[in-house]
């Protein structure tokens, strides 16, 4: 298909643009296609650095929360006791409730 099979006025081109640089168009392409590239490397240093604060960030808050509640002196603090485990614990052994056995010798 030559130039001379192309009706005047037609384009070969399928959008319709008349008189339309090839080189232009390729340039453009290219600056853009270089535009998106340097774009995605910059934001994906930015939200690298972003990332590496925010673990920073809380891994001082984390570290804080600790030391707030470790005890100062040593001793053990229980923050929550099931209300079941005490009823549990106090009808399980009964006075008198022991199960005899015998000593084995060897």
């Amino acid at each position: 298909m030559g130039k001379e099979d192309i009706p005047r006025g037609k384009s070969s081109f399928p959008f319709p643009i008349k008189n339309l640089n090839m080189g232009l168009v390729f340039k453009l392409l290219l600056f853009f296609i270089a535009i998106s590239w340097i774009f995605s490397k910059l934001m994906g240093f930015f939200l690298r650095s972003k990332l590496k604060q925010f673990v920073a960030h809380s891994d001082n808050l984390q570290k804080e929360e600790q030391r707030r509640k470790r005890p100062a002196d040593g001793s053990v603090n229980v923050d929550f006791v099931p209300t079941d485990f005490k009823e549990r614990k106090s009808k399980e052994i009964r006075g008198g409730d022991y199960v005899d056995y015998e000593e084995v010798k060897e």
